[in-house]
């Protein structure tokens, strides 16, 4: 009897000893569950938003770096024009905010992530260009694929220097386009992919947006939001006009109309046939124009439904027979291009600017949006297919936001204030071990410094 107790004993303490390093390397991959984000370099002044107080930032100057540990929940950063960061272990995806020519939103890309633009141009009154940032210690090569309205996909080899980053200017690798879409897959190497848009009428700026990645080629693309017209033509800044004295005083818009235009690409080699649907907070109708819409493989199309377009917030749906990608641009006093979006993890967590309003569509059927923003009681929110769910936050702080739903919901965050309109898509992160990372060159020498911090 005691020799089978022994044996027994012996077949346990060997399961045991064998599962340690396994347990040992479970632990760190949950330590590791993101690849580290990039926030891109900008002539401008920026700020950058961390949320969570293990984060790490590694500050890019030149050839030389430093390391800092953040120690707040929230931490501002405000690095110098031309630094550049690597933000791991963030408790959601650190965001870039820049008020310089309107106001514009990023959340910083994850490492190698290949990225689908639909937006961005290279006519004369765009200065459109790809920021790249390359943080490992060995060259990057990225294969970019250019679709336009009027010739054939141009593909071009591009390379960024280890530990640099680079810009590349759109009017450079095909000029005069104005309607373009962009793939862009990292081949080598840990680079990070940002388009930053910005467009001039003669010499005053016009808007600028950070044009964020859209969902891949599929038949069912969500764009969670649309901006009312109504609501941000009244929003708009005006002119007084001074009249003699004892006259009235009058105003006039110093803005152009609001204009809603979709850009869809079939990108295979077969033709398309899609129908758009207008998804509002009390149902849903086909804008006219966008019924049975056919697109030939390979063109950039663009349509303006701007009179469709309800007052309130508004999300467009687009079914196809063949994969397409799209996105939308709110064109107002500044623009923001709203992308289609991949379904969110069923946990996801995101960071909010104060008073910005979260948009949600599930992909089929009903779903549960579980909120839960600290220590505040958890709201739940019934999001349906049919039609646009939001919520505010109504706080007049940063919030990061806590999601849990029942089924897929897509989901972006949209922004209206005195600086102009932004989109902020919620995008899932890469996570580490996924194969999107590169494996190797993960480790890069790092020093220690303290960084410029604000708030």
């Amino acid at each position: 009897m005691r020799k089978y107790f022994f044996i027994a004993l012996l077949a346990i303490a060997t399961l045991t000893i064998s599962l340690l390093p396994q347990a040992s390397v479970e632990s760190e991959l949950q330590s590791l569950r993101f690849s580290p984000e990039i926030c891109p370099a900008s002539t401008n002044s920026t700020q950058i938003v961390v949320p969570g107080a293990s984060s790490k930032v590694q500050l890019f100057r030149g050839k030389k770096s430093k390391l800092s540990s953040v120690k707040k929940s929230f931490t501002f950063l405000t690095p110098a024009p031309s630094d550049w960061m690597e933000i791991s272990e963030s408790a959601g995806a650190p965001v870039l905010v820049d008020r310089n020519a309107g106001l514009s939103l990023l959340a910083c890309p994850g490492i190698a992530e290949p990225a689908w633009f639909v937006g961005g141009s290279s006519d004369v009154s765009s200065q459109d260009k790809l920021v790249l940032a390359n943080d490992g210690a060995s060259v990057a090569t990225l294969l970019v694929k250019m679709w336009s309205n009027q010739d054939r996909p141009v593909e071009q080899s591009l390379t960024v220097p280890a530990r640099t980053t680079k810009n590349l200017r759109l009017d450079t690798l095909a000029p005069g386009v104005k309607s373009m879409v962009l793939y862009i897959e990292p081949l080598v190497g840990r680079v990070s992919i940002a388009l930053q848009s910005k467009k001039q009428t003669g010499l005053k700026s016009a808007g600028a947006d950070y044009i964020a990645a859209s969902a891949p080629p599929s038949l069912d693309q969500i764009i969670p939001v649309v901006l009312g017209v109504g609501k941000i033509a009244a929003a708009k800044p005006t002119n007084t006009l001074k009249k003699k004295k004892g006259a009235k005083k009058t105003t006039s818009p110093n803005a152009p109309s609001s204009i809603r235009t979709l850009r869809v690409l079939a990108p295979g080699e077969g033709s398309a046939t899609f129908t758009a649907t207008l998804l509002t907070n009390d149902g849903s109708y086909i804008p006219v124009g966008l019924d049975g819409v056919s697109l030939e493989p390979g063109t950039v199309r663009e349509f303006t439904f701007t009179t469709s377009v309800p007052v309130t917030l508004s999300a467009l749906r687009i079914t196809s027979d063949a994969p397409i990608v799209a996105s939308v641009n709110n064109d107002d006093a500044d623009y923001a291009w709203s992308p289609a979006v991949t379904g969110m993890e069923k946990e996801s967590s995101v960071l909010m600017p104060p008073k910005a309003i979260l948009a949600m569509v599930a992909s089929s059927g009903s779903s549960v949006a579980i909120l839960k923003v600290g220590s505040q009681s958890a709201t739940s929110l019934s999001v349906s297919s049919e039609k646009l769910t939001s919520w505010v936050n109504e706080s007049k702080n940063w919030a990061l936001v806590h999601i849990s739903s029942n089924g897929t919901i897509h989901s972006s965050i949209v922004l209206v204030d005195s600086s102009g309109i932004a989109l902020l898509p919620i995008r899932n992160r890469v996570r580490v071990g996924s194969g999107s990372l590169p494996i190797s060159d993960l480790s890069v020498t790092r020093g220690g410094a303290s960084l410029p911090t604000s708030g």
